[in-house]
C-alpha cells in the first residue's frame, strides 16, 4: 500500500526540502545537493519516491515539479512557514493572547518565522524601551506605530524623529490619547502641527503593540492572564514580515479616528 501524500512529504525532511526547493524552478541533481548540503546517495532515493508519485519529473537533465507537484507545493509553503514560526517560539505564542491579531493576519503568522526577541534598552528595567526598537527607528524613513500604553520617553522621541523628517503615524487608545493631551501636551501640540505626522485614536480594547518601518517590525503581546509582556517583543526584518506589519497597521487604522488638533 502506497503512503499518503501527507506521509510521503512530511515524514521526510529531505523530500519536503526537495519539493520546496523546486518551487523556485528546475534544479539539477548537483544544484539540489549543494543547496540542501546532501549527498547523491541520500537524495536520489527520495527523488525516486517523489517521481514515482508524479510530484516531480526529470527534463533536460534537471528535476522540476509536475502540475500535481505544483498544486501541492503551492499550499505547502504557507503551512511549513506557519509551523516553523510557531515551533521556533512555541512558549511565546502559547502563553500570549493572539485575539488582537486580525484573523487574516493570524493565518499569515508564518510571515514572522524569521524573528528574534528584542532586548530592553536598560538591562535593569523590564519596562525600558527595547534597544533594537530605538536603534532601528533612528535609521528608518518612516514609522507606523500601534500602542495601548505610553512610555515617558516616547512623546519626545517621536517628536524628535518627526522634526528631523521621519514620517510618523501613530494609533493609540483613548486612554493613551488622554494622557498625551494632559501630561505630554507640550510634545503633542508641535507633533500634530507637522506635515509628516498622523495620529489616530482606537476606541476599543487594544491587545497588542506594534511598530513597523522600512527596516523592521516590532510586535508585543499580552500574556494570557491579561498583563502586557514588556520584556519580550518579537522583532523581524524580512520583507514579508514588514508587509505583515503594514497590513496590521492598515487594519487598525481603518477602525480608528484621526486626530488633527487637541
Amino acid at each position: 500500500m502506497e503512503a499518503s501524500y501527507l506521509d510521503l512529504i512530511f515524514f521526510s525532511k529531505k523530500r519536503k526540502d526537495i519539493l520546496l526547493l523546486l518551487r523556485d524552478g528546475p534544479k539539477s541533481l548537483e544544484e539540489i545537493k549543494t543547496v540542501l548540503d546532501a549527498t547523491a546517495i541520500s537524495i536520489q532515493p527520495q527523488i525516486k519516491l517523489l517521481k514515482g508519485r508524479h510530484l516531480l519529473r526529470r527534463e533536460n537533465n534537471a528535476y522540476e515539479l509536475t502540475l500535481i507537484g505544483e498544486a501541492i507545493v503551492d499550499k505547502m509553503q504557507g503551512l511549513v512557514d506557519t509551523l516553523e514560526a510557531l515551533e521556533s517560539k512555541y512558549d511565546f505564542w502559547e502563553s500570549h493572547r493572539l485575539d488582537g491579531i486580525p484573523p487574516d493576519l493570524l493565518k499569515r503568522i508564518g510571515d514572522l518565522k524569521c524573528s528574534t526577541f528584542a532586548r530592553p534598552l536598560d538591562g535593569g528595567s523590564m519596562f525600558s524601551p527595547h534597544t533594537e526598537f530605538v536603534e532601528n527607528i533612528a535609521k528608518s524613513d518612516y514609522v507606523k506605530g500601534i500602542s495601548p500604553f505610553i512610555h515617558p520617553l516616547y512623546p519626545k522621541m517621536f517628536l524628535a524623529f518627526a522634526e528631523r523628517g521621519t514620517d510618523v503615524s501613530l494609533i493609540v487608545t483613548a486612554s493613551v490619547f488622554e494622557r498625551m493631551r494632559t501630561e505630554f501636551r507640550s510634545e503633542l501640540e508641535p507633533f500634530l502641527g507637522l506635515n509628516n505626522t498622523k495620529l489616530y485614536v482606537y476606541e476599543k480594547e487594544m491587545l497588542l503593540s506594534s511598530a513597523v518601518t522600512n527596516c523592521f517590525l516590532s510586535l508585543g503581546l499580552f500574556y494570557n492572564n491579561g498583563t502586557y509582556d514588556h520584556a519580550n517583543d518579537i522583532l523581524c526584518f524580512e520583507p514579508e514580515a514588514l508587509q505583515w506589519g503594514e497590513d496590521l497597521f492598515t487594519y487598525y487604522q481603518g477602525m480608528s479616528r484621526e486626530v488633527t488638533e487637541i
